[in-house]
């Protein structure tokens, strides 16, 4: 029986003397995580409360069979059991699911970023893991992270000021006279749906007193 007189990697323990052929492994692994809005107040705009739907697409780009793929997220419950085998070239693009709630801060901010991990494990028992790009890019990437995925939150700022004017009749005898004067209020409200900052109110006729309002909430 032959002998191989180069061995390479371990002996086969049922056939130590088997001429040893390694056959070299790429595990890889691809990650796509894809998001969209969901105005659930039908107004087009974002506000606290509605969500981001998260799909994710898991594609082993290798030359080795994987097991146990799962997908992990920093902001979100990824949904969906780990694929229990993922041959090479095949893709899943409905098991993983997952549900982000917006905040306040993310819709002030206009846009939401995040990034998923893909993670499987090769014949060896290693671990193959990739970080998710956004295969359908919207907005200016993040600098600290040019791979994250990008949602758009629709804004709608919006700022109303009601102006309320009295006459005062100083003199107390029922009519104006030069001199007198009228005292103006003013009500300013935030009703679009992001924060605002610095606000202040000016008036033509009249030196309005008040110092700038630093934020003002939405509502």
């Amino acid at each position: 029986e032959s002998e191989d007189p180069t061995p390479i990697g371990p002996p086969d323990p049922n056939c130590p003397d088997c001429t040893i052929v390694e056959i070299p492994q790429d595990p890889q692994i691809e990650l796509l995580k894809e998001g969209v809005f969901v105005d659930e107040s039908g107004d087009g705009f974002g506000q606290p409360g509605e969500t981001i739907s998260y799909t994710f697409r898991v594609e082993n780009t290798g030359n080795v069979t994987l097991t146990n793929v799962v997908v992990t997220d920093p902001i979100v419950t990824v949904s969906g059991s780990p694929i229990p085998v993922l041959p090479v070239g095949a893709f899943d693009n409905t098991t993983f699911t997952a549900s982000y709630t917006l905040t306040q801060a993310d819709i002030d901010a206009g846009v939401v970023y995040n990034i998923a991990l893909a993670t499987g494990t090769d014949p060896k028992g290693d671990p193959v893991t990739d970080e998710s790009e956004d295969p359908t890019p919207i907005g200016p990437p993040d600098p600290d992270c040019p791979d994250c995925t990008i949602v758009e939150i629709p804004q709608d700022p919006q700022i109303e000021l009601l102006k309320d004017g009295v006459f005062v009749d100083e003199s107390g005898d029922g009519f104006g006279q030069p001199g007198e004067t009228i005292s103006y209020t003013f009500r300013v409200e935030n009703t679009g749906n992001v924060t605002l900052t610095n606000v202040v109110v000016t008036d033509p006729i009249v030196t309005v007193s008040g110092s700038p309002i630093p934020v003002l909430p939405v509502g």
